[in-house]
């Protein structure tokens, strides 16, 4: 009986461990098809995410091909970057840690002032002195009839004929020589004023002369201005710098009263910085000697120091009366506030210039009008 007990629970055990045998084995097949099932998907998801990358890649080119602009020559090919960089960059930089060009923000357009007239080459047999001169000797009806200052009744610069590239090469010869009398003569004549006049309203100018490789005034050379202002020098980086000379030449109506009228010419020599006079230069006026008032005396000089076209500094000034008399002056200015020398009298002026010669003498001014004393009608950017 005991036997037989024995038999049924090693019966009952080995049935137990076959059914757990087979319940582990189907465990595993199952496991595994799970697998392969998950594998087949994790594959095909990635096989669907290639080809759409794909796709999109093809969609971007086609529409680039389309879109492109006529005017742009066509550029070649560029090697393909790895994904999640831009082109030519690194961490999203550009060139030198810079932002790619897109992500700039557009610079500002400089204007630039000078019209570089080049030169032709092409220079006529004689010059333009010679050839006005033979204009006025023609007949009488060309010769002139006013003063050079005074323009003609029936003057008309619109109609009168330019020649840029030739007038400053002449005017430019004459002024390398030290001929300021042929240049003076050269910008009365209605061709130079002409020229000026279509500078009108503008700070731009026509230069003639040495440039960098901008093509900016650089090194010696001479320009012209509206209002018949010209300057002969050295330039740096565009701008007036070193020494140079700047001369306004005055014309006049006809019929322009004689107090309206005194000034021929006003110039200024020395040392500019900046497009202004800065430093150690002599201020200078010309005067219409006949529209001058008898025993007035005018401020013809001024010599010292300037800074950005103001006096500034000890000023020696000179000053001349009709017929030829002269007295000198001196002054003392900061940036073009002269100092003042005394109290005020009784109409609220202040003694500001004394006479060399009688210290007691002064010239005198109103507070209110005291200020931006220096080069007075300069053209230049940077003012």
């Amino acid at each position: 009986m005991k036997d037989d007990n024995k038999k049924a629970k090693l019966v009952t055990i080995g049935i137990a461990l076959v059914l757990i045998l087979i319940i582990c084995g189907i465990s595993v097949i199952v496991h595994s098809v799970r697998k392969g099932e998950s594998m087949d998907s994790n594959s095909k998801l990635q096989s669907d995410i290639v080809d759409y990358a794909n796709n999109g890649q093809e969609g971007s080119v086609t529409a680039e091909n389309v879109v492109k602009e006529p005017e742009e020559p066509e550029k070649p090919q560029e090697p393909q970057e790895p994904e999640g960089q831009e082109a030519g960059s690194q961490d999203g930089l550009g060139d030198e840690g810079k932002l790619p060009a897109e992500a700039q923000e557009p610079s500002a357009p400089v204007e630039e002032p000078a019209v570089v007239v080049e030169n032709t080459q092409m220079q006529a047999p004689e010059s333009i002195m010679e050839e006005e001169a033979k204009k006025a000797g023609n007949t009488a009806e060309n010769q002139q009839t006013t003063a050079k200052w005074q323009k003609e009744v029936s003057e008309n610069l619109l109609t009168v004929e330019v020649d840029l590239p030739r007038q400053m090469s002449e005017m430019k010869g004459y002024w390398e020589a030290g001929n300021m009398k042929a240049v003076e003569d050269l910008a009365y004549l209605p061709r130079y004023r002409a020229a000026s006049e279509k500078l009108s309203g503008t700070t731009k100018y026509y230069y003639f002369g040495d440039t960098d490789g901008q093509n900016r005034p650089n090194g010696k050379g001479l320009a012209m201005y509206t209002d018949n202002q010209y300057y002969y020098g050295e330039w740096k980086d565009g701008v007036r710098s070193g020494a140079g000379m700047w001369v306004k030449f005055y014309v006049y109506d006809q019929n322009a009263k004689a107090k309206d009228s005194l000034y021929l010419q006003h110039s200024y020599s020395g040392t500019w910085a900046n497009d202004l006079p800065n430093g150690e230069g002599a201020e200078h006026y010309d005067f219409i000697d006949e529209n001058l008032e008898e025993g007035v005396g005018y401020n013809r000089n001024y010599i010292g120091n300037f800074k950005n076209g103001l006096y500034h500094g000890d000023i020696y000034i000179t000053n001349y009366y009709k017929g030829g008399n002269t007295k000198e002056w001196n002054g003392t200015a900061t940036e073009g506030v002269w100092k003042a020398l005394g109290n005020k009298d009784k109409e609220g002026r202040y003694p500001i210039i004394t006479e060399v010669t009688n210290p007691e003498n002064y010239q005198w001014m109103k507070s209110t009008e005291n200020k931006n004393h220096g080069v007075e009608g300069l053209i230049s950017a940077a003012k």
